[in-house]
């Protein structure tokens, strides 16, 4: 039988969340450099696709901006983590 886990502190439950973080935003930058290369390669072709380039330089906005906002909540809650743990 297994014994109970100790709850988590707030400290570690800070610590946790700014590992995801983390990884969350290494995952965003891989997709985001796999994005860019769709689009460099259909922009080396004879007659690319506009509609496909257009769409996935949106999707390529739309990851930055989520790898922009977990880098500031990510600086935000490493401040929260050095002030208080």
């Amino acid at each position: 039988m297994n014994s109970p886990m100790a709850p988590e502190t707030g400290c570690q439950l800070m610590k946790r969340l700014a590992k995801d973080l983390k990884e969350s935003i290494k995952k965003g930058e891989k997709h985001a450099d796999e994005v860019e290369g769709r689009i460099a390669q259909l922009e080396a072709q004879a007659n690319p696709d506009q509609g496909q380039i257009t769409a996935f330089k949106q999707t390529l906005e739309v990851i930055r901006k989520k790898i922009e906002d977990e880098r500031t909540s990510l600086s935000d809650l490493e401040g929260v983590i050095s002030e208080n743990c």
